[in-house]
Parts: C-alpha cells; structure tokens; sequence
C-alpha cells in the first residue's frame, strides 16, 4: 500500500479489526514479524475484553444466564456486527436487545431480549440526569397555595424513571438473580409482568408492578391529569388502593418538581 491518505489507513486498520479476514490487506501497514502472520491478533483480543467487559456492566443478570464463554462470544459477534457510535462505553449495548432477536443461537431462549431491554432500562436510570423530586408534602402545599384541583394535576416523572412490560416474566427472572436475593424463579416465566425502575440514593431499583399501577404510570407519562390516570387503574381493579400507591409512588422520588394542571 504506498501513499495511502491517513483515512485510509485507518479505515484498513478498523476493518482488520473488526473482521479478521481483512488482516492480509492491512498487513503492508505493518513492519513484518517472523512468528506472528496476523500484526492484529492481540489488539483484536483487547477488543473483545473490552467489549465483554462493557457488556458485562450493563447487562450482569443476562451474563449469568449465558455464562462466560458463550457471553465473549456474543460481545464480539455483537461488537463486529453493531459497531459503537459513540466514544461513551457506557452508551454500547444500546441495541443489544435488537441483536439478540436477529442470531439463530438464541431462538431457544426467546425471553433473552425481554431481559437484555429490561437491564438497559436499569443501566440508563443509573447515567440518567437528576432532577430535583417532588414530595408528596409539597405537591399538596402547591395544590392548596394555588387553588388548584388535585384531580387535575399533572406529574412529571424523574428522568430515571421508566415503566417496563414484557410479554416474559423478566422482572421476577432479574429479581431472582440478585445479590442476597431469597426470591426463587418463577415456574412459568412466559407470563406478562410490568415493573417500575427509579433511582434512589444515586441507587437503581427495579419494582415488580400490578397492571392497574402499571396502566396509572403509565396514563401519567402520558401527561394525563392525576385523577384520570388513578380512574384508570380503578377501571381495573375497583379496589386499587389510591393512598397507598401514592405514598409508594412519592416516597420513591418517582416525581420531578413541575406541577401542571391539565
């Protein structure tokens, strides 16, 4: 290769490693060694390590569930096949749950992407921005100051907050394979389940919900009033306990400082 432009270079050098079979046309690139044919090698093993190492980080329950050697090879065949936008380790995995659906290996395991979206929900809480929370005190306070109707209210949910729903019962699956945990796994694990994922304490938590919670957070993200959302749940379950889930609910920091009425 002579008088090769600098993008060049580096795109030869990026294909050589992500895809071993380019290794001959980088190979001008490099003074030739007598022991070792492929220059890469060890740089593309590096790779890998730091690949698994960053997958391992955000996805530690689906980790468990693989093992270690099928998981380095699902990280390197993930890594060559969706190749990271961003220079943030913490941003790669984003379309993990994507490239679990696409492999043929994983066809016997059809809950794994449910379980792959569910933990990077939970990766997400931990990086995601923080917001002053609104206590149920204040939301009251405001409410009386104002003159405003509770039923109205708007509520803002945390930026660390997000609801999940899956078809599988991940959440039990991800609860089960915790640190301490004396939760078992569920014997039917093809059932639907919803959860709820906050950040308190700069710690994320994962709550298993009931559908009315899950439908009533839901009606809120959807910047539906405070009452319509609970009438929601109530349509349901006509003995959904408002006062106790609204104490969960702010106790939690589910809540940002934003009160609208609708």
């Amino acid at each position: 290769m002579n008088a090769l432009s600098l993008t060049d270079i580096q795109k030869h050098f990026s294909s050589a490693l992500l895809e071993p079979s380019s290794a001959p046309d980088a190979a001008s690139l490099f003074c030739p060694h007598p022991y070792q044919q492929d220059r890469l090698a060890l740089y593309r093993g590096n790779l890998t390590a730091i690949w698994t190492s960053a997958l391992k980080n955000a996805f530690p329950v689906l980790y468990q569930l693989v093992g270690e050697a099928y998981f380095e090879q699902l990280a390197r065949a993930f890594g060559r096949a969706r190749p990271s936008l961003s220079g943030d380790l913490n941003q790669f995995g984003a379309k993990l749950a994507e490239f679990l659906k696409s492999i043929p290996d994983a066809s016997d395991y059809p809950y794994f992407p449910d379980i792959a979206a569910l933990e990077w929900q939970i990766h997400n809480a931990y990086y995601a921005a923080d917001a002053d929370v609104l206590s149920l005190a204040e939301l009251l306070q405001a409410i009386a100051a104002g003159g405003q109707d509770l039923q109205t209210v708007q509520l803002q949910l945390h930026p660390a907050v997000s609801l999940y729903r899956s078809e599988w019962d991940s959440v039990s699956i991800w609860l089960a394979h915790q640190a301490h945990s004396e939760r078992e796994l569920p014997e039917n694990i093809q059932q639907i389940c919803h959860g709820l994922i906050y950040r308190r304490d700069w710690s994320v938590e994962l709550q298993a919900l009931d559908q009315p919670a899950w439908l009533a957070l839901s009606a809120l993200t959807q910047g539906r009033g405070l009452g319509e959302a609970l009438e929601v749940a109530l349509d349901v379950d006509a003995e959904f306990a408002i006062n106790a889930h609204l104490q969960s609910w702010f106790a939690a920091g589910l809540f940002v400082k934003h009160i609208y009425s609708a």
